[in-house]
């Protein structure tokens, strides 16, 4: 089983969104693909890129509260360190 951090799938996924957009751009943008064929694509283009974009959203708000609960945790323990060294070095 490979683990990957959060930057990293967080960043896998934004460019699969990025890819779509750009996909359904390009085909949108060309006129020699007829309009039921654009609006037939745009279906599943459509879903697809929900589906990324909710999976990047739900990672990114996964690192902003792991990052907030963290730093939290961490000020915490430092302020206890500094409590005791600051009692060490009165006497």
């Amino acid at each position: 089983m490979v683990v990957t951090s959060n930057k990293v799938e967080s960043k896998k996924w934004r460019n699969l969104a990025l890819a779509i957009t750009i996909l359904g751009i390009i085909v949108f943008s060309l006129p020699w693909i007829p309009g039921k064929i654009k609006f037939l694509s745009a279906v599943p283009l459509y879903i697809i890129f929900v589906y990324v974009y909710y999976r990047y959203i739900c990672l990114k708000k996964g690192a902003v509260s792991d990052n907030n609960h963290s730093s939290k945790q961490g000020n915490n323990s430092r302020k206890g360190i500094q409590k005791i060294g600051d009692s060490k070095g009165k006497k």
